[in-house]
């Protein structure tokens, strides 16, 4: 439950200031120029790119208890200079800050979930953590557009709030015993070559961007290719995605039930192979009721994806020496993924409409089904223990 809460008021902080109310800070009460939310978006991938490499390489010198202290003090120093300075320069400099905060928050989450549950429960625990967190950056995206009608400002109040509760969760996962996994226990990494670790880094981090790139992109796309090339109603497209709403319940269960470690990249590989061909039916309709067929498979294909991803670098991190650094890594490999996607869609939009949009997601996603199924060739063996002896 404290990693559930902390994942929440993480992400919904996220929601909160930097998807809704700094957005509408910057237009609205700034009176800055309508490019000015592209740019602090990009600001904040491209500071999530560089500080999650580092939280995880000082978790991984120091101790997590050493490194804790520094996200209520990011995140603290960045929401005041949000609210202090009343400028686009302050307000860019704060979400720099409060985003290395939040970035190193997510490091340290991770690697408590990885000392606290074995590998066969990390597949339960990524997925409830992924609910928890898509779910409360919906809601502080709600919220933030509610205050920012209000008291645009206030946001960033709430928003110490939520970096002070995530702090207190975060301290107490940490508290946590650590399981004793037997599986890992006795699992070794090996590269066909036999050369340890190496080509499954590269590999996960494909994957993970991947994941995400995927994720962005369809975000970017899905607006302009149903409102303009379908021209679907709200309420007909709301009724037709309801049956991807249930499949995708239904899948996300199945992960968290019967996922299990070894067996994740085979998993990710079924997904990428669903949301291929989802993409490419999608591409390829001329009415409501295909697309809404397509994102039958699409949709959960995305869902189910980003814990299954999570869980198998988690699995990954444990077998090695340094485990924040891999996490630290993942985190990077996701705002990279995202930053990418979407910045990659916009521009098939502009160069061969949202159609092709669709149409070049296809080819991203059979690629990556192609990258983890050359994965499936890694060969995974018991390696040594790093918890303590019993």
């Amino acid at each position: 439950l404290p990693a559930l809460g902390s994942a929440a008021a993480l992400d919904g902080m996220t929601g909160l200031v930097v998807l809704s109310a700094g957005n509408s800070y910057l237009l609205r009460t700034l009176g800055a120029a309508a490019v000015l939310p592209a740019l602090a978006l990009t600001l904040h991938a491209l500071t999530k790119i560089t500080a999650s490499p580092l939280a995880g390489r000082l978790t991984d010198r120091r101790h997590a208890a050493a490194v804790l202290p520094a996200v209520p003090l990011l995140a603290g120093i960045g929401l005041a200079t949000m609210l202090a300075t009343h400028s686009v320069g302050g307000y860019l400099a704060g979400l720099a800050t409060l985003t290395a905060g939040t970035s190193t928050a997510w490091v340290l989450l991770r690697h408590a979930i990885g000392n606290a549950t074995t590998s066969a429960g990390r597949g339960n625990a990524t997925t409830w953590i992924s609910l928890a967190s898509g779910g409360a950056a919906a809601a502080g995206f709600g919220a933030g557009t509610l205050l920012a009608g209000v008291a645009p400002r206030a946001a960033f109040i709430v928003a110490l709030a939520l970096a002070a509760t995530a702090t207190l969760l975060l301290r107490l996962v940490h508290r946590a015993p650590a399981a004793h996994d037997t599986e890992a226990a006795h699992r070794t990494v090996k590269t066909a070559t036999g050369r340890p670790g190496r080509i499954e880094s590269v590999t996960l981090g494909l994957i993970a961007a991947g994941q995400f790139a995927l994720a962005a992109g369809l975000l970017v796309a899905f607006w302009p290719f149903v409102l303009r090339d379908l021209d679907v109603g709200l309420f007909h497209l709301a009724a037709l995605l309801v049956p991807a709403g249930g499949i995708t319940l239904g899948v996300l269960a199945g992960v968290a039930r019967w996922s299990r470690p070894g067996r994740r990249l085979t998993e990710v590989t079924t997904l990428f192979a669903a949301g291929a061909a989802g993409l490419a039916l999608a591409a390829g309709s001329r009415d409501a009721l295909t697309f809404g067929i397509a994102m039958a498979a699409v949709i959960p294909a995305q869902a189910a994806g980003a814990p299954l991803v999570a869980a198998a670098v988690i699995d990954f991190s444990r077998g090695r020496r340094g485990p924040a650094g891999a996490l630290g890594w993942l985190g990077a490999a996701e705002a990279a993924g995202g930053l990418t996607g979407s910045a990659l869609t916009g521009i098939a939009i502009t160069l061969v409409g949202a159609r092709g949009a669709f149409a070049t997601l296809a080819i991203v996603a059979a690629t990556l089904t192609a990258v983890a199924l050359a994965s499936r060739r890694v060969t995974v063996r018991p390696l040594p223990s790093r918890l303590p002896a019993q």
